[in-house]
């Protein structure tokens, strides 16, 4: 995908950019003994998807517990158990509960499937739970018949009473607020969705946290970090910032209801975030409350003069048919969320487009699914607003690079763009519109580095 809206047969990426787009003719000439070659098979590569908005440490913290009262099998408890390894760095624990009574486990089937990992799960009464030899062994257990308080206990995995205490001591107290290992987390999953960048709506200031990650060499997402409006003083002087390619900050957000008396105070710190020359994004949903936010956006930006300054209404849904307009007339980005919203009327996805308003597309997770593909496709059925994929892809790219002052540097493949992209199992603009929600992602590149493959 590029500014043209053309297709071109390969790409080449030198450091973390790319530096040209052709056919495969002339792009092969430029293969060289050094040269690591990308063969997609023929399937569809485009750049990297944009998450405009999620709480990112929430989608981490969805894998620091698993409840297992529907895995009624051994293997759907290792299936189970395998996803959430697949994601969590080595060394974190996988906790949770629910397990039934009557799923008898083979222990050292579980290990060797979370060699890295302690396990540590509760049955569902509580009484006894599973714990693999990591586990154990940190706990100071040894793998002797008897242990676990049961006959099957070396075999099962077992540990009740003494053995069960023992071991739910060395859990680490801070397991959900472990910050730097549940980023880590985030960072694994969203790549293996192809998200490459995300716009954090957490409203934490956590870049020290991201930096950290991006030092250690486990940062696979570019994250434009937010925090909220009442705290915008934090951000100024802008130099505070200290942006780069893979943590980025300056925008605040902060939160309308609808509340008409509660504006005049909103109005008042929009005006002066704004003034400081950060970024303002507003939650906004149901009528009333998108009418207060373009009022306030609209007064801010006449009070403050011209500027490109890139307001942002959050989740924009639902708002007045004769507000519309005002999204496109005021320069307000509509940042959407077609999946948390699918099958409900209020994503004016087509008519805002129609009126030339800047569309951002994400997903609002851990609220709800993180991909990219049910987004798209839902942008796409929605019946009255379907828009088309290559609309619903741009405004997961292109769209949301924009949303973030970041369409110069991402978004699309072209000369000079960072080397992010995403290879998928189908092409998504060719294939059945009900079927978009099948494809999944084969490879993820960011920042010009392969941060995720599948099997």
């Amino acid at each position: 995908m590029s500014s043209r809206n053309s297709v071109a047969e390969a790409f080449s990426v030198t450091g973390n950019r790319i530096s040209s787009v052709g056919t495969n003719v002339l792009i092969r000439k430029l293969i060289g003994p050094s040269t690591r070659v990308i063969d997609a098979r023929g399937r569809l590569v485009i750049p990297g998807f944009n998450d405009a908005h999620v709480h990112f440490m929430g989608i981490g913290n969805t894998f620091s517990t698993i409840d297992l009262r529907d895995a009624k099998t051994q293997s759907e408890v290792a299936a189970r158990i395998a996803r959430y390894v697949k994601f969590l760095p080595p060394g974190r624990w996988v906790l949770g509960g629910g397990l039934s009574p009557t799923v008898h486990l083979d222990k050292s089937a579980i290990d060797r499937i979370t060699e890295e990992n302690p396990v540590f799960i509760y049955q569902a009464d509580s009484q006894g739970a599973f714990a693999n030899s990591r586990a154990s062994a940190l706990s100071g257990l040894k793998s002797e018949p008897g242990i676990t308080g049961n006959e099957r206990g070396t075999t099962s995995g077992i540990v009740r009473d003494d053995a069960l205490r023992k071991i739910a001591r060395v859990v680490p107290p801070d397991h959900t607020r472990n910050w730097l290992e549940i980023a880590e987390t985030a960072t694994s999953y969203s790549a293996s969705l192809g998200v490459t960048s995300v716009q954090d709506m957490h409203s934490d200031d956590s870049r020290e946290i991201y930096r950290e990650l991006k030092r250690q060499g486990k940062l696979r997402t570019r994250v434009y970090d937010c925090i909220s409006l009442p705290a915008w003083k934090n951000l100024v002087p802008r130099a505070a910032i200290s942006d780069n390619a893979m943590v980025r900050g300056g925008c605040v957000k902060s939160f309308s209801d609808g509340d008409e008396e509660a504006s005049a105070e909103l109005l008042k710190s929009v005006i002066a975030a704004d003034k400081a020359g950060l970024q303002v994004m507003i939650h906004a949903i149901g009528n009333s409350a998108n009418s207060i936010v373009l009022n306030v956006f609209e007064r801010a930006a006449k009070t403050n003069g011209q500027r490109d300054r890139r307001f942002r209404i959050e989740h924009a849904h639902n708002p007045r048919s004769d507000d519309l307009v005002r999204f496109g007339e005021s320069n307000v980005i509509a940042s959407m969320q077609p999946f948390l919203f699918n099958g409900g009327s209020g994503g004016y996805y087509s008519s805002l487009l129609k009126l030339k308003t800047s569309i951002a597309f994400g997903s609002d997770a851990a609220i709800t699914d993180m991909n990219p593909l049910f987004g798209i496709h839902a942008a796409v059925n929605a019946g009255t607003e379907s828009i088309s994929v290559y609309e619903a892809v741009r405004a997961y790219t292109v769209g949301s690079a924009y949303a973030e002052f970041q369409e110069r540097e991402k978004g699309m493949i072209e000369r000079g763009q960072l080397a992010d992209f995403v290879i998928l199992s189908d092409d998504i603009f060719t294939i059945e519109a009900g079927t978009i929600n099948k494809a999944t992602v084969i490879m993820t590149v960011a920042d010009g580095r392969t941060v995720y493959q599948s099997n």
